[in-house]
């Protein structure tokens, strides 16, 4: 289960750091690229989220 974490919290803080990054680009490629990417990790982090749910009511 703590692996699960470890994940979870791994995957908010990059989806974090997209969405920063993309707040600070630029130039619209840029940003959208970073939106995209911090979107991938916020459905990764969702997901950790809901096999950790899981975990705990089973």
């Amino acid at each position: 289960m703590e692996e699960f974490e470890e994940k979870l919290e791994k995957y908010m803080a990059r989806a974090a750091k997209c969405e920063e990054q993309a707040r600070e680009a630029t130039d619209k490629t840029r940003q959208d690229f970073y939106e995209v990417l911090g979107r991938y990790f916020r459905h990764l982090a969702d997901d950790f989220k809901q096999i950790i749910e899981k975990r705990k009511t089973a």
